[in-house]
C-alpha cells in the first residue's frame, strides 16, 4: 500500500508497509545499531515522504511518475536472469571487476582478484564490523536527504571497500538493473574507507536491461583520511524506462583529495546528488561531468559542497547536450563557513540545445560567510555555433557528421580532464557511441 501524503511538499510513494513486508529478513537485524539506522530511515520516509513540487531542492525533478509504479523489492523477483555483463560496459585494464545485479553481488560474474578489496555489505552487517559502523549513516544521514532515507530504510545489499596506504587500489564496479514480470526496486549501499595516505580509484557503471521499469537507489559513503586520494568515476546508462535516485556523500580529512566524474548517457528519470564536507585544512575536491540526453530523458545533477574549514579548494565543470523533449538540470550549492578563510571554490555549467524541444535549467548557489575567499560560478546555454557548422559544411563534411564533430568536441573537452587514462578512453568511447547512434546514424532525438 502506497503512503498517502496530500501536501504539495511530499509525493505519495510505494515504499510503505506492504513493500517493507515483502523484503523478508534483513542482514544485521540482531545488531541494534543497524536496526536503529533502518528505523530512522523509515521514520524520515514516513514523516516527509518523497519530495513534492513545493520542495525547492526538487522543484525541477518531479517524482509523480515514480509514485505511480507499484515496485516490488528486487530480491523477491524470482524471474530475473542475468547471465553476463552487457557488452556496453568496457573492460578496464588493471581494474578487477565486481558485479552487482539488482544490488546483490554476483561472484560468478566478478573477478576473483576484486575480493581482496571489497566484501559484501550483508556480511559486514551480520558480523557487526566496527569499521563499517564508524562510517555507515554518518556521512549520508537520513535527515535532509530523501534519497538516503529511502536507501537506509531497506539497507541490506552493497559493498564495503577498504584501502590502506601502500599500493594503489583500482576497482571496477558494475551495477546491473533488471526487472522481471513486475517493476522492481533495489537500494545498494557502498561504503568506501580510504585510510591516511591511501590511493583509491573506483569506476562505477550503472547499466540496465530492457523490460519492466525498475528503480536503482544507490548511496555511496566515502571517508577520506589525511593525505588520502579517492577517485570516483561514474558512468550512468540506465534503461530508458528506469528511475535512478543516487547519492554520493564524501568527507575529507586534512589534505585529502577527491576527484569525481559523472557521465550520464541514458535513463528515464535520473537524479544524482553529490555532497562533500571538508573536515580538515588543505582538502581538494574536483567534480567534472558530461551528459547527453534525448527522447524524454530527464537528468539532474545536484551538488552541495560544505567548506567548513580554511584553505580548501573545489572546482566543478559540467558540460551537456540535450535533444528531443529531454530535460537537464544542474544545481550547484557552495557553502563557505565563517572560519573557512582562504577558500577557493568555483563551478561552471555549459550546455547545448541540439534542437528546439529540450529544456535545460541551471541553478548555482553561493553562500559565503567568510571574507578572504575566491568563489565564482558561471552558466551558459545555447545552440551549436552556426559559423563553426558552416565552416565544416564548406569543407565537404555532411551535416550530421559536422554536428557530431562539434558536439564531440564540446563534451570531450571535459572528459579529457579525467586523470586516469584507461577510464578517460572508455568514457570518451561511450560518448562517441552515443553520438554515432543519436546524430550520425539518424537516431530518434
Amino acid at each position: 500500500m502506497a503512503s498517502v501524503l496530500s501536501s504539495s511538499r511530499s509525493t505519495a510513494h510505494p515504499f510503505g508497509e506492504r513493500y517493507a513486508g515483502r523484503m523478508g529478513p534483513l542482514p544485521g537485524a540482531s545488531q541494534p545499531w543497524v536496526d536503529g539506522l533502518r528505523q530512522a530511515g523509515r521514520a524520515a520516509l514516513t514523516s516527509s515522504g518523497l519530495p513534492g513540487p513545493k520542495v525547492e531542492a526538487w522543484r525541477y525533478t518531479s517524482l509523480a511518475e515514480l509514485a505511480k509504479v507499484a515496485f516490488i523489492p528486487a530480491a523477491t523477483a524470482d524471474d530475473v536472469e542475468v547471465a553476463s555483463v552487457p557488452s556496453r560496459v568496457p573492460r578496464l585494464d588493471g581494474f578487477p571487476r565486481l558485479v552487482l545485479v539488482n544490488g546483490v553481488l554476483r561472484r560468478d560474474l566478478s573477478d576473483v582478484a576484486a575480493n581482496a578489496f571489497a566484501v559484501p555489505l550483508r556480511d559486514a552487517l551480520n558480523g557487526g564490523d566496527p569499521a563499517v559502523r564508524a562510517v555507515l549513516g554518518k556521512i549520508a544521514p537520513v535527515s535532509g536527504s530523501p534519497i538516503s532515507a529511502l536507501n537506509t530504510s531497506f539497507l541490506s545489499e552493497g559493498l564495503v571497500v577498504s584501502a590502506q596506504s601502500g599500493a594503489p587500489v583500482r576497482l571496477q564496479i558494475v551495477t546491473i538493473g533488471a526487472a522481471g514480470a513486475e517493476p522492481a526496486a533495489f537500494h545498494p549501499r557502498i561504503v568506501l574507507t580510504a585510510s591516511d595516505g591511501a590511493d583509491v580509484t573506483v569506476a562505477v557503471h550503472h547499466v540496465g536491461l530492457p523490460g519492466q521499469s525498475y528503480l536503482s537507489n544507490p548511496v555511496t559513503e566515502i571517508s577520506i583520511g589525511r593525505g588520502a586520494t579517492v577517485r570516483n568515476f561514474v558512468d550512468l546508462a540506465e534503461d530508458g524506462d528506469a528511475f535512478h535516485l543516487g547519492l554520493t556523500a564524501v568527507n575529507l580529512a586534512a589534505n585529502g583529495s577527491y576527484e569525481d566524474f559523472r557521465l550520464a548517457l541514458g535513463g528515464g528519470l535520473i537524479r544524482q546528488d553529490v555532497t562533500a564536507i571538508f573536515s580538515g585544512d588543505g582538502g581538494r575536491v574536483t567534480l567534472n561531468g558530461a551528459y547527453a540526453l534525448a527522447k524524454t530523458e530527464h537528468h539532474e545533477l545536484a551538488t552541495t559542497f560544505f567548506h567548513d574549514v580554511p584553505n580548501c579548494n573545489s572546482e566543478q565543470i559540467v558540460r551537456g547536450v540535450a535533444a528531443g523533449r529531454s530535460r537537464a538540470v544542474f544545481q550547484g550549492r557552495i557553502r563557505v563557513a565563517p572560519n573557512a578563510q582562504k577558500t577557493d571554490a568555483r563551478q561552471n555549467h555549459k550546455a547545448l540545445f541540439l534542437d528546439a524541444g529540450p529544456k535545460i535549467d541551471c541553478k548555482p548557489e553561493l553562500e559565503i560567510f567568510a571574507d578572504d575567499v575566491q568563489c565564482a560560478h558561471g552558466a551558459a546555454t545555447g545552440e551549436i555555433d552556426h559559423d563553426q557548422l558552416f565552416y565544416l559544411l564548406s569543407r565537404g563534411i555532411d551535416p550530421d557528421t559536422a554536428r557530431a564533430l562539434l558536439v564531440a568536441g564540446f563534451l570531450v573537452d571535459v572528459v579529457s580532464r579525467l586523470s586516469i587514462d584507461v577510464v578517460r578512453e572508455a568514457f570518451a568511447g561511450a560518448v562517441s557511441a552515443w553520438l554515432k547512434t543519436r546524430v550520425v546514424s539518424g537516431g530518434v532525438p
